[in-house]
């Protein structure tokens, strides 16, 4: 059996698939298996996909024959498929720098209780053109995240994870098969937006996480990348999975709310829905209690229709 199985789920991103791909297939650790997922694409995927069908890495290509309409009843599929102890989940239109798996498995093996290993991350535009490192955690954090680090899980999440996912890119990341809850799927297969925030906090309640600055993985945006997708039910929809995420963090750890490192959070809602209704104003305040700018928040939603499940508990 290999020790790595790697997953590409793919939605029509028959524009990025080959580069992905290879840039699997290329990497300097070879003891893998490629498992191939297509949820029903429209594009030309079928026909790129097929170019790999008798590769030896390949071990299975499979297609839905009616879309899914989630990316983690792919990922379920392909944790099931798998046989490697470890697991990528290698996004389709992402890209793997060839030393990322060398790397990130190479920092597992003198602590057997890590459960995750990931690594930085640049971003790349549709083009495929570097942008930046993907500073995505910087404004919550006081971490040196130009340094690599390793941190027990319940402590990572207390410190971390429980002010946002500071794990921005599956791709990123191997995890321990063996580690997964697979009750897990039960509750993040109708979440578009969180579902892999809580995926990493499940697998952290179990072991150890070890972070290599090294930058190995390329973050792709472009048009369609999930956080690019902006109306206003989408954003209701986003909104209720992070705050139900925070509430199972709050009702399940030793945690407590900070304004300062969760006024990012009350000011980004802020701003989308600004965009989303042009006159809309919500009277938060620095100076107001965590809990009160809450209840603010959720009384401007209920005034707009847009009331939070999460927020009512």
């Amino acid at each position: 059996m290999p020790i790595v199985s790697v997953i590409i789920p793919n939605y029509n991103h028959a524009a990025y698939l080959t580069q992905r791909i290879n840039s699997v297939l290329d990497q300097s650790f070879q003891d893998f298996e490629v498992i191939i997922l297509d949820d029903c694409s429209t594009d030309d995927s079928k026909v790129i996909i097929e170019q790999y069908r008798f590769h030896e890495k390949v071990s299975r290509i499979i297609y839905n024959k009616v879309n899914s309409g989630s990316p983690f009843e792919q990922w379920k599929k392909g944790v099931e498929a798998a046989t490697g102890e470890w697991i990528w989940i290698a996004e389709s239109d992402d890209v793997a720098e060839k030393e990322f798996l060398h790397t990130v498995l190479e920092n597992t093996k003198n602590d057997g209780n890590i459960v995750i290993s990931y690594c930085a991350s640049w971003r790349i535009d549709k083009d495929g053109r570097r942008e930046t490192r993907l500073a995505w955690a910087d404004d919550i954090s006081n971490r040196n995240w130009l340094a690599d680090y390793k941190n027990e899980g319940l402590n990572e999440i207390s410190t971390q994870l429980f002010y946002k996912n500071v794990i921005a890119n599956a791709s990123a990341v191997l995890f321990k098969k063996e580690a997964l809850d697979m009750e897990v799927f039960k509750f993040i297969s109708n979440m578009r937006f969180a579902g892999d925030w809580l995926f990493w906090i499940k697998l952290l309640e179990r072991g150890t996480i070890y972070y290599s600055a090294k930058i190995l993985n390329n973050f792709r945006y472009h048009d369609n990348t999930t956080r690019n997708l902006k109306n206003a039910s989408l954003e209701k929809q986003r909104f209720e999975e992070y705050f139900s995420v925070l509430n199972y963090l709050k009702n399940n750890h030793e945690v407590h709310w900070n304004y300062k490192k969760h006024k990012w959070m009350l000011y980004d809602w802020l701003d989308r829905y600004q965009l989303i209704n042009e006159k809309a104003f919500l009277p938060l305040n620095l100076k107001f209690p965590f809990f009160y700018n809450m209840f603010l928040l959720h009384r401007f939603l209920k005034k707009k229709n847009l009331r939070c499940k999460a927020l009512s508990c």
